[in-house]
């Protein structure tokens, strides 16, 4: 295998790909990166068995091949090298890469030994607009659960009904739901859990000029498809709660706030809320149109205080600050509708001119 390519090529390809490569699996041939040499371009690969990630750059290639480098050494070299042409030469799974006057030699992996990323057979499929699907990533994935004690709320249900897409993440402490309309979309029916991980993937590596996102999907696998890029991930096992359970159809207050004036008064009584448990709770008084923070701790005191419309009674809540603060700062409108039923019911936050997205958060109760 020959090839003659751009610095940029290269750098494009192992950044696509590099956080598919797995860090803790005992195949060592997974801790590399397939480049495969055809057509006048390279593809690269990556997998960690849970997530591949597949993309191609354009190159000059004179003699064909396939080859296996080792992922983080790789990327660290290419990082390093000079502006210019580089040329990538393969032999008896040695890697030499000729720049100016110089050349690095790496030991490489069996391809024979990579698993091929899987093209799924007969998916349900779908286009839509990229920018409608990053901002729903962006406005749910973080509700999702770190610990994997749990595994079904260490991902994303995403449901399609008919043309409407729908993701839900929760953590059982808070739960975020964003709902889009699919243009010209026939009927069908898809529900399947996607790990927090490939939908921060996708979200870092789509770009806002790759219009058209197609998905694809079979029973225990997801494939996006975007610009160069093709990423597949296996779905969660498992049963998703029923979510629609779980949010209220009516409440005692409303509350009509700037998001703005919200975050910025949470962010600042969060910095005197911690405990030496290190528990970050603020506690909420709405009451005659006025929402106000009062805030003590070992640290000093804080009062803050935020005008208001309200409906409905007067309510003491305590939450925490962070979960707060992680909604206040993706919701895109100026201002939201805050909608609370006493001190021990969750709170309900729906922007005021997107019916879409909703965001639920329960209380913490305190002594």
């Amino acid at each position: 295998m020959k090839i003659f390519c751009s610095k940029d090529a290269l750098l494009s390809g192992v950044n696509s790909v590099q956080r598919a490569v797995s860090s803790k699996n005992t195949l060592s041939v997974l801790q590399g990166i397939l480049i495969i040499a055809e057509q006048q371009s390279l593809q690269f690969a990556a997998t960690d068995l849970e997530m591949g990630i597949r993309c191609e750059v354009p190159a000059q290639v004179t003699e064909d091949g396939t080859m296996v480098v080792p992922a983080k050494l790789f990327t660290e070299v290419v990082r390093k090298l000079p502006d210019t042409m580089i040329t990538l030469e393969e032999r008896d799974k040695t890697i030499t890469i000729c720049y100016e006057q110089s050349e690095i030699v790496l030991n490489g992996y069996d391809p024979e030994e990579f698993p091929l990323l899987p093209d799924l057979i007969d998916p349900i499929s779908f286009t839509l607009p990229t920018i409608i699907f990053k901002n729903m990533i962006r406005q749910t994935v973080f509700s999702c659960a770190i610990e994997e004690n749990r595994p079904v709320f260490t991902g994303t249900l995403l449901q399609i009904e008919g043309s409407s897409i729908r993701l839900v993440a929760t953590d059982t402490h808070r739960l975020a739901y964003s709902i889009a309309k699919i243009p010209n979309q026939e009927e069908s029916q898809f529900s399947g859990i996607i790990p927090a991980k490939t939908l921060s993937e996708i979200y870092r590596l789509l770009h806002d000029e790759d219009e058209v996102l197609k998905i694809s999907s079979s029973e225990t696998q997801v494939v996006f498809q975007f610009g160069t890029i093709y990423l597949v991930s296996r779905l969660i096992e498992g049963q998703f709660p029923n979510y629609k359970q779980v949010i209220p159809q009516t409440c005692e207050t409303k509350v009509n706030l700037s998001v703005k004036s919200f975050l910025e008064a949470v962010e600042r009584a969060s910095l005197l809320s911690r405990d030496k448990s290190g528990a970050n709770i603020i506690r909420i008084n709405v009451e005659k149109n006025e929402l106000r923070i009062d805030q003590t701790s070992e640290l000093g005191k804080i009062a803050e205080q935020i005008n208001i419309e309200m409906e409905g009674k007067d309510v003491i809540i305590a939450f925490n600050a962070k979960f707060l603060i992680d909604a206040l700062k993706v919701i895109d409108s100026d201002y939201i509708i805050f909608e609370l039923s006493g001190p021990f019911s969750p709170g309900v936050m729906r922007p005021l001119d997107n019916p879409n997205y909703l965001y639920l958060v329960l209380p913490v109760r305190t002594s």
